[in-house]
């Protein structure tokens, strides 16, 4: 059965197909879906983003559980609360970063 799709040809420099191709990799995408999306005003999100959200989502964990641990260490030890609580404020100032940072890629 024969494709109903249409082709569309284009014609660009070594440069270009070079460019057009490694953001399309980064991208997780063929060449064809890349420039589909790209013509079509699609938001592309690269790999490379994704990738650095993850890992500060993992990092935004991670001192979530610190906080938690800070947290018991201050049920335990009433000597050094205040330092704990600094230490605390320090990691919820630096949650919200990250979660900015999340946010705005």
């Amino acid at each position: 059965m024969p494709s109903k799709k249409q082709v569309i040809k284009t014609y660009v420099s070594k440069e270009e197909y070079d460019q057009i191709s490694a953001t399309a990799k980064q991208c997780s995408l063929s060449m064809s879906a890349f420039m589909k999306a790209v013509c079509l005003g699609h938001e592309i999100k690269s790999r490379t983003d994704q990738q650095a959200r993850l890992e500060l989502l993992k990092l935004n964990a991670d001192q979530g559980r610190l906080g938690g641990l800070l947290k018991m260490w201050i049920l335990d030890d009433d000597e050094h609360r205040i330092d704990v609580e600094a230490l605390l404020e320090d990691l919820r100032r630096l949650q919200r970063k990250i979660i900015e940072k999340v946010r705005s890629i």
